[in-house]
């Protein structure tokens, strides 16, 4: 699509100057942009060296470590983040995906048709899963890495997996590796032999390796690979939050099974979420779930929509924010503020007399804006067309201000987002206040600026 623009509306020395001014800038922004890729270009050879040299250490895991601090210049708790963490198993229900493949044969036994043909798709889907879940968790193991086909013909289980992560000291590790190549060779060899005294002496030599790495695993216990006791703790702490919100440390410490209640106190739990970054809001405690984590700004999109706000003051200053009420609500803001690492929070302000406390979040800097709205307008369903708005100002306030036409469709902008946010309105005084009819509105659309400054930014980035 050609863009037309008339003689008329543009001041072409202006331009010309803004042009000069933005190319300026544009190769800064490009010189720094190397520099930036060429830092990223180190990193990635630096880590990919790294890996490389991780997967032949067998030896003690703290002799890596120590070697990883020397070798980087960092010390040991830095370093030991640079051993891979064994993914977590994915669970459905608190249950494993080999259980819930177990149960749901028994259930495909009934079923007959297209009904049982789509359980077995489904079934099939989550062995396909479990299988990507063995491969992650083997990578996981870096001393490992080079004998992996060789660890298959284990038919490694989760279990047998995590043992072999849990294997720390350097010689179970050799005694293992050594294993594993006498069952590759022994393998190798047998496959071109025909059946005979040859082939059963490397079936018998394979066989003793595979039951000798079996031997050492058996020799683990599963108690002993299990999480510390203060981390499942931990963990059901903040499970029992996300499904109580505003819970207190008493009915934290009633809920507890037995063993963990018996060693706890509703004091020593206070401490303990305080550590994990709990919110405690009047001996009340809120935590983020996951879920809310991974899809933060669909989550706070949601709230703009429903108890927030999208508009610009009388001198054309962008403004968002978001209200909440209750001790729920002002838990919410302190932990969206924490995640956002933007904005400006107010909490407990007084409205009226009779009225709860309000707790704001908000966002004042055209910086926190742009970043919040790039992330948020995706997930914004009724008050999408004002962040757009907003964005179009911005755009104008940061780069074009100068130009004679800002002003003019700055102040359209600014009824624009009016006549969003109060068409709806039974009264109808804030847009008598600023006389915007619907006619002008439609002329308002009609005038956007978008196409004009992506014109001069494209121009900018071909010099």
């Amino acid at each position: 699509m050609e863009l037309i623009i008339k003689d008329e509306e543009i001041d072409t020395e202006a331009l010309e100057e803004l042009l000069n001014r933005r190319k300026t800038a544009g190769s800064q922004l490009d010189q720094a942009e190397s520099q930036v890729k060429d830092i990223d270009e180190k990193i990635r050879e630096a880590t990919k060296i790294q890996n490389s040299w991780l997967q032949y250490q067998c030896h003690d895991e703290t002799e890596v470590i120590k070697d990883i601090s020397s070798n980087l210049s960092i010390n040991f708790t830095e370093a030991r983040e640079h051993i891979t963490k064994m993914p977590t198993e994915p669970l459905i229900e608190e249950k494993t995906i080999p259980e819930v493949v177990k149960e749901l044969r028994v259930i495909r036994r009934t079923l007959k048709g297209e009904t049982r043909e789509k359980m077995s798709s489904t079934i099939n889907h989550l062995i396909k899963a479990y299988t990507e879940h063995l491969d992650d968790s083997l990578d996981s193991i870096y001393w490992l890495r080079p004998f992996k086909k060789s660890v298959k013909m284990l038919t490694p289980n989760i279990g047998m997996l995590k043992k072999l992560y849990h294997i720390k000291d350097g010689e179970t590790r050799q005694t293992i590796i050594d294993n594993l190549v006498k069952m590759w060779e022994a393998d190798i060899t047998k496959s071109g032999l025909d059946y005979g005294e040859d082939y059963t002496t490397e079936v018998k030599k394979f066989k003793s390796s595979k039951k000798a790495i079996k031997e050492i695993l058996k020799n683990i216990s599963h108690q002993s690979i299990r999480k510390p006791r203060q981390k499942v703790l931990e963990d059901m702490l903040v499970k029992t939050i996300c499904n109580n919100p505003g819970i207190t440390s008493n009915t934290i410490h009633s809920l507890l099974p037995s063993s963990y209640h018996r060693s706890t106190t509703p004091q020593t739990i206070s401490k303990m979420l305080k550590k994990i970054d709990a919110i405690n809001v009047d001996g009340e405690y809120f935590i983020f779930s996951d879920e809310i984590k991974k899809d933060l700004f669909s989550y706070v999109a949601g709230f703009i929509d429903s108890d927030g706000y999208i508009t610009m003051d009388a001198k054309y200053a962008p403004r968002v924010g978001m209200i909440a009420t209750g001790d729920r609500g002002k838990a919410f803001f302190k932990e969206m503020e924490n995640q956002l690492k933007i904005g400006r929070l107010h909490l407990d302000q007084k409205v009226g007399e009779n009225n709860r406390s309000q707790h704001r979040l908000n966002f004042y800097s055209q910086g926190d804006i742009t970043k919040l709205l790039e992330k948020t307008i995706p997930h914004l369903r009724m008050k999408k067309e004002q962040g757009k708005l907003l964005q179009e100002a911005i755009m104008i306030k940061q780069n074009f201000k100068k130009e004679p036409w800002a002003k003019t469709r700055l102040d359209e902008i600014f009824k624009l987002i009016k006549w969003e946010n109060w068409k709806d309105a039974v009264n109808k005084d804030e847009l008598q206040k600023y006389n915007i009819q619907e006619a002008d509105v439609i002329k308002y659309r009609e005038n956007s600026r978008w196409d004009y400054m992506n014109a001069v930014d494209s121009i900018v980035k071909e010099d």
